[in-house]
């Protein structure tokens, strides 16, 4: 993985050399291995590198092939094959990694060449006798790509802070607020918390000419997918083949070693015992917080256990209060969105000790939004009486509209957008399908990239620390899309994954209560962590941004530890990270 970043000028300007400065400067800390630029007379590419396929300079980046200039971060794990394909049509490689594959394969089909794309990506290709900038993004949306576009310029970045000019005027985006408040820090493409600051959605591809106008497509919608009659056999059967070829191609595909961040949970734990099957000396990474009250703020006991079974070179990593606490605005500042999750700080503080270890490491994301972890499903599945729509409110979101106009200065209420705009998605789907399945395509088109997905690639590339997520490979999901959502969580939530799991895992891993990555001084909030909120949202910074009614963060404040989302959130701690966030990242002045 990597980082890219750009901009396209549309009139004579010279290039502002501060504003490209800040840019590389915004993907720095995604790959240190080596860094390029290239620039012409409208054009500037800049690339950070993290060295995990063809680890030679002959990979490195801005990589250009007769007239075509390619940045890229992520991994394609069909290259060899489309390698091979492309030699056959007269193609003569210059390089052994996907980076050349994927501009050749553009060469070859244009537009189209996303299609033949198995992996996560973000990448843009400027054609330099066209004057034409092309950029994609994968099928889920695991890579990030941020830009702004205005009648001077196109701009991009992996990262939100290489297009934010801090001390500027920042316009916060009210549709935005409301979807960070009401989806615990979801916020879903094209949408930012900073007007004029966009998302290129996921499986979109963008094509922008010279004279500055913009062509957006979409190339895949897992929305589309169709629920089929499966018995129960080929549902495991297949579904076991499918994560086995998920793990196998993100630990055999590179030229580094990989890792595995190993909680103890069902999840990391079967990814471990699959890797084990292709790679024999595998290291293990476990990371744990004290415990608070009955917050208990680690896994090693079931970590251990794997660890040991599976024969892991294993660390684990005991955070104290002190060491979170000074951690904080660091984690935040690294934050290219508010992120409210407490598990934030959790990626954050295991990557920076990893990465000095691994380049590379599996991790256990999206194992609940494909197979059905969360205990929400089976509620919705059982509310028969509301509509769509009102089911989902009541068991997912974070608080109702009407909740919502209570906490909010009024001058950012300008609608229901959340209700609307998931109605209208829900309503698109077919008919046939029920609200749970239809909340299913919403977790993987929507939820789990802008929450968990995005919290993983962030904090991990941080430290330039690449993460892989087997459970979301293109291939895995469709299939369990079209798996019905009932079905997978009869008799226990998981019941795919954890039947499949029998056969690489004891029963206490399996069976065990699901256990939430725990922060627990994040989430019991006292001492000094609520010293930390209480000056926050009563400094002049957030006196002065007036985003809060100051009744509701009195009553935060007066009760810090009574007020929690339907997810089981800490409010507090909630208002206090996206105030924090717009203190370190939009007034601190470059």
């Amino acid at each position: 993985m990597c980082g890219i970043c750009g901009e396209f000028k549309f009139d004579e300007r010279d290039f502002n050399d501060n504003q490209l400065t800040n840019l590389m400067n915004s993907i720095a800390s995604r790959g240190n291995d080596s860094k390029g630029t290239f620039k012409d007379k409208n054009i500037f590419l800049g690339h950070h590198r993290l060295s995990i396929i063809d680890t030679s300079k002959k990979s490195n980046q801005p990589m250009r092939i007769d007239d075509m200039v390619i940045i890229f971060n992520g991994v394609i794990y069909n290259y060899k094959e489309i390698r091979n394909n492309l030699v056959k049509k007269g193609h003569i490689f210059n390089s052994s990694g996907d980076t050349e594959v994927i501009i050749r394969l553009y060469i070859e089909y244009g537009n189209e060449c996303v299609k033949y794309l198995d992996g996560v990506f973000s990448f843009a290709i400027y054609d330099i006798k066209k004057h034409n900038l092309f950029l994609a993004r994968d099928r889920i949306g695991i890579k990030p790509l941020y830009y702004s576009l205005n009648q001077n310029r196109f701009i991009f970045s992996s990262s939100m802070s290489g297009l934010i000019r801090k001390g500027d005027n920042i316009q916060i985006n009210p549709i935005a607020l409301q979807y960070q408040f009401t989806l615990h820090s979801v916020v879903p493409a094209p949408h930012t918390l900073i007007n004029d600051i966009h998302k290129l959605e996921p499986g979109h591809y963008m094509n922008i000419t010279k004279a500055g106008k913009s062509y957006i497509n979409k190339y895949y919608n897992v929305n589309e997918v169709g629920v089929e009659n499966k018995n129960e056999e080929d549902i495991l059967e297949h579904s076991k083949y499918l994560l086995r070829k998920a793990v196998e191609k993100r630990i055999n595909i590179a030229d580094v070693p990989v890792g595995i961040l190993l909680s103890g949970g069902l999840d990391s734990s079967l990814i471990t015992a699959i890797a084990k099957k292709y790679k024999d000396d595998i290291s293990t990474y476990s990371i744990g917080f004290n415990t608070i009250n009955e917050e208990v703020g680690n896994e090693f006991y079931y970590s251990d256990i794997v660890a040991k079974d599976f024969q892991t070179s294993h660390i684990k990593y005991n955070i104290d209060d002190k060491e979170l606490f000074n951690n904080l605005d660091l984690v935040i500042s690294n934050m290219s969105e508010p992120m409210v999750s407490q598990d934030s700080s959790a990626f954050f503080l295991l990557a920076n000790k990893v990465s000095r270890h691994n380049k590379v490491v599996l991790s256990g994301q999206g194992a609940d939004e494909v197979f059905g972890g969360y205990f929400w499903y089976e509620k919705i599945m059982r509310d028969k009486e509301s509509k769509e729509i009102e089911t989902l409110s009541k068991y997912y979101f974070d608080r109702s509209f009407d909740d919502y106009k209570n906490i909010v200065n009024s001058k950012y209420i300008d609608g229901n957008h959340v209700h609307d705009d998931i109605s209208k998605l829900m309503n698109e789907m077919s008919p046939d399908l029920t609200t749970l399945d239809k909340v299913f395509r919403l977790e993987l088109s929507m939820f789990i990239i802008d929450d968990p997905v995005k919290r993983v690639d962030n904090m991990t590339m941080a430290h330039a620390l690449e993460a892989r997520v087997p459970f979301l490979d293109i291939d895995l999901i469709t299939f369990m899309l079209s798996v019905k959502g009932s079905d997978k969580i009869k008799n226990t939530s998981k019941y795919y994954l954890k039947k499949l799991s029998e056969d690489y895992l004891k029963e206490e891993i399996i069976y065990r209560d699901k256990f939430y990555f725990p922060v627990p001084p994040l989430k019991i909030i006292k001492d000094k962590f609520y010293d930390y909120c209480n000056k926050i949202l009563n400094s002049d910074a957030a006196l002065n941004r007036d985003i809060y009614n100051r009744k509701y963060i009195d009553k935060l404040l007066h009760e810090p530890n009574e007020n929690f989302t339907n997810l089981n959130g800490n409010e507090l701690w909630h208002f206090t990270l996206l105030e924090r966030w717009f203190q370190l990242n939009i007034d601190v002045k470059i």
